[in-house]
């Protein structure tokens, strides 16, 4: 089955295909991503009116570059007629994306309908008014081109991610191409995944594919939003995350040490993580310095930040592998591309002998191939009337 699916939950607008055999083999046709980056650059942080507006904006366009790269798009001739039998509706379904439907409705008119079975979309957590976009996309296509919907919990599909394969072929979701450790389901579950990204901060026992408990989650700021506003306090851009990984990349551990930071909620008995401290910390102890002061010690201080954050969450999530008899370690979300945490985490589950996996860079920020293999593992099936935004949803 092939399946088109859609992720607009935050910053990034994108559009995959993935085919999926019965043998639980799939096939990653197309992976199309379009970063706002630049946009809400000077802000600080992601605006969500203007997340929206540029999600309306690529949202056709990298439809189109999906389902091409994925070989699915064919010119049909006189649609337009089937276009106005169907306007009132789809005029209806983007009422809140003017611009979305100007630029789907000449979509429609110029291909037939895809060689697709399923769409698939975001509908939560995030933001509501990006969300939305996405979710509105979807019900368009699935009206007109009548097709089922499938909606995606964002977080699952960054845990799913694990299992997308680090090039562009045939993989199993039982089984990792480039890791032999994944190779079946008794020896994967019970898995402590710790998720980690601008948004969120949750450590997941996943007990099977589709089967979730939440054990802990910031109360406060998660991690990848820490980093922003580190960065943001020393102004060094946005995002942080990279950035901060960049500075302190080169910092001795003798450097960093003469910097000392909180490392907070490392020793509480539950599973909760606090990153709000530990960003007063880092502002008070900015506010001692003198402006040259800050730049010369911005990168030991990236350093100090970024080993204590990665301290914290590595601390928990182990003590987590260990409290609920784990049979591997998963790392997901965007800030699973820290260089650190990825070596510190393999390092420490290692020493339990416990298999560990973190997503292909590529595929640890939002993007839509991770929402097509979580929407292929799933078995409800709804309708486009039945798809709706529930932006604070948890897994």
């Amino acid at each position: 089955m092939k399946i088109l699916a859609i992720e607009t939950s935050c910053d990034e607008t994108s559009v995959a295909v993935l085919n999926y055999g019965q043998d639980g083999s799939f096939d990653l046709l197309s992976n199309i991503v379009s970063s706002q980056v630049k946009i809400h650059a000077p802000f600080g942080g992601v605006v969500p009116s203007l997340a929206k507006r540029e999600h309306q904006k690529n949202l056709a366009p990298i439809l189109e570059q999906s389902l091409n790269e994925a070989k699915l798009l064919q010119k049909i001739q006189n649609q337009k007629s089937r276009i106005q039998n169907k306007s009132k509706i789809l005029e209806e379904i983007l009422d809140r994306e003017p611009e979305l439907l100007k630029q789907i409705v000449p979509f429609f008119e110029k291909y037939q309908k895809p060689d697709i079975d399923y769409i698939a979309a975001t509908n939560g957590p995030g933001l509501e008014p990006a969300l939305w976009v996405g979710v509105n996309l979807a019900r368009a296509l699935a009206y007109f081109w009548d097709l089922p919907v499938i909606p995606v919990n964002h977080i699952e599909g960054h845990i799913i991610a694990n299992w997308l394969p680090i090039a562009n072929s045939k993989s199993q979701i039982a089984n990792r191409s480039d890791d032999a450790r994944f190779t079946t389901r008794n020896k994967l579950f019970p898995a402590v995944c710790l998720v980690v990204s601008g948004g969120h901060t949750q450590l997941v026992l996943m007990k099977d594919f589709g089967q979730y408990e939440i054990l802990g989650e910031t109360r406060d700021d998660a991690a990848g939003e820490a980093f922003d506003k580190l960065a943001k306090m020393l102004k060094l851009g946005y995002p942080g995350g990279p950035i901060v990984s960049e500075m302190a990349k080169n910092v001795s551990p003798a450097e960093r040490q003469k910097i000392k930071l909180p490392r907070p909620m490392l020793n509480s008995k539950d599973y909760d993580f606090s990153f709000s401290g530990l960003k007063t910390a880092a502002l008070y102890y900015i506010k001692t310095l003198p402006e040259e002061k800050i730049k010369e010690t911005a990168s030991a201080i990236c350093a100090e930040f970024q080993q204590a954050v990665v301290d914290v969450l590595v601390s928990k999530t182990i003590r987590a592998a260990q409290d609920f008899s784990a049979q591997s370690i998963l790392l997901a979300g965007g800030v699973a591309a820290n260089d650190l945490l990825r070596n510190t985490l393999s390092a420490a589950a290692k020493e339990l002998a416990l298999p560990f996996s973190s997503p292909p860079k590529e595929f640890c920020g939002d993007n839509a191939a991770m929402i097509a293999l979580a929407a292929s593992l799933k078995k409800e099936k709804i309708s486009w009337e039945e798809l709706t935004v529930n932006a604070n949803s948890r897994i």
